[in-house]
């Protein structure tokens, strides 16, 4: 999956979870950079944005941040940059793993320690 794919997936999920916290029907457009207040949202809706968001990608947005800055568009930056200090924080052995449960065991890994100038 390319990284535009990704962000486009992500995207996709936050908009649909703004959907169903402020009850936006689907046959109405969110604009990606309304911000929360914009949108008519109240705290209750910002702190069940940010903690859905938590939940559902590991990523702690602080609620000041929703507040000032609770746009679908930005909300997906701040997950992809959550996401990727994450990633940035496992070792090469919890990667590798995240990375074969992602595609089913199936990374091509399996003979990492063999092939042109390696033996097994």
């Amino acid at each position: 999956m390319s990284e535009e794919t990704r962000s486009t997936q992500l995207h996709e999920d936050l908009t649909a979870l703004w959907r169903e916290i402020f009850e936006i029907p689907e046959t109405d457009e969110v604009d990606p950079e309304e911000s929360l207040f914009e949108a008519g949202g109240t705290s209750l809706q910002a702190v069940r944005l940010m903690t859905r968001i938590d939940e559902t990608y590991g990523v702690k947005i602080p609620l000041p941040v929703v507040f000032a800055e609770g746009s679908v568009g930005r909300l997906a930056e701040l997950v992809e940059e959550g996401l990727l200090d994450l990633l940035g924080d496992l070792t090469e052995e919890e990667a590798l793993r995240l990375l074969q449960e992602e595609t089913g065991g199936t990374t091509g890994t399996a003979d990492a320690g063999t092939g042109p100038g390696r033996t097994a």
